[in-house]
């Protein structure tokens, strides 16, 4: 499994402490930590019949949660075949094998509910097998908070859900470090009080199903408020991502480092090459340091990244250059891999592994 990015994952939470304690945020979002209790307090698969938990589920889509939700959207909108067949008593047998089994030995075919619907259920009922993933992208803030590789991890279906779980178990560990249970119980009892329908008992230690969908929200909130893809994914499909090209390097004269950055500069191909990696990941990382203008700078940094040609021009023998042949990476990266490229000079330019090496040394 790749390494968390402690600085990147410590900040990501300050910020979601920052949010939870100054905005509404918590009311906002109480609609499926109630939801997900309420199924917890309310099903026992070795005691109840399928028609039994069947009929508490559906209930569990007709109660008025605290932030004034009836039932939960993302559950009601994740029907495979009609949007509002969500959940049915075939659904139930297969939940009761999972409760038996993993999700891995399940076979899915038959089911009413999509795969992301189906860890709604899933998480709350039991809460130590498995994560919610309600919604698609979350490979995103994965790709985020950890060192993955974002174009070999699942978008979608079974394979999305699967890769996602071992991810979400570390951010559990880092959000266990920081103080959640005060924060969230001080609210949430208050809650369980005032609505007995419910049936939810007051806390003072959060439970297994709080954690997991802790989990979910602090991953919401970085695809929402870090990473600004809820809004993205608003704008029009089919756009054309716009990458930024002004403000390449320059260097002047017909020196071999000029040249060599003209073609950075202003090659199609090297366009092409952002606008691929910018629909793949709105944040254009770095590939050296894992910087991004789009997260530093917001708006005015997206869709901006530098590109650099792995071999200087002069020395590569080949006539076509091809994709991997580039690297995207940040200003002071650029700068820094270009340091000892000159006339003067017998040095070639550094390897974008080289640079990661005296990176990671020196931030030790």
């Amino acid at each position: 499994m790749e390494s968390i990015k402690k600085e990147t994952i410590n900040s990501a939470i300050l910020r979601y402490l920052e949010r939870l304690t100054t905005t509404d945020w918590i009311f906002n979002e109480a609609y499926k930590f109630e939801f997900a209790n309420f199924i917890q307090q309310n099903v026992n698969f070795e005691k109840q019949t399928n028609e039994e938990i069947l009929k508490t589920l559906l209930e569990s889509q007709r109660i008025k949660y605290d932030s004034g939700s009836t039932g939960v959207q993302f559950v009601q909108k994740s029907g495979r075949e009609k949007l509002s067949v969500f959940l049915e008593m075939k659904d139930i047998e297969l939940l009761r094998e999972f409760s038996k089994s993993n999700f891995e030995s399940v076979d899915w075919t038959n089911r009413s509910m999509s795969f992301t619907g189906s860890t709604a259920w899933l998480s709350s009922l039991f809460p130590n097998k498995i994560y919610p993933i309600p919604i698609t992208g979350i490979n995103d803030t994965i790709n985020y908070l950890f060192e993955t590789d974002l174009e070999k991890f699942p978008k979608k279906g079974e394979s999305y859900i699967l890769s996602c779980q071992e991810y979400l178990q570390k951010t559990e560990l880092e959000l266990k470090k920081f103080p959640f249970e005060e924060i969230h119980l001080n609210i949430w009892n208050k809650y369980f009080d005032n609505n007995p329908n419910l049936n939810i008992k007051p806390k003072s230690r959060f439970e297994k199903v709080d954690w997991v969908w802790l989990v979910q929200d602090f991953h919401l909130f970085v695809y929402r408020e870090i990473l600004g893809f809820y809004n993205l994914r608003k704008e029009k499909k089919g756009k054309k991502p716009s990458v930024i090209e002004e403000f390449e390097p320059t260097v002047e004269g017909e020196s071999k480092l000029a040249i060599h950055m003209r073609y950075e500069r202003n090659s199609s191909l090297i366009k092409k090459i952002k606008e691929n990696a910018l629909r793949a990941n709105p944040m254009l990382n770095c590939e050296i340091c894992g910087f991004s203008f789009y997260e530093k700078y917001g708006e005015l940094g997206h869709g901006f990244i530098e590109a650099h040609h792995k071999t200087p021009l002069h020395e590569t023998k080949e006539t076509k250059t091809t994709k991997n042949d580039i690297a995207l990476i940040c200003s002071n990266c650029h700068r820094m891999i270009h340091k000892n490229f000159s006339d003067n000079k017998e040095v070639s330019t550094m390897t974008v592994e080289e640079l990661k090496k005296i990176m990671e040394k020196y931030s030790k």
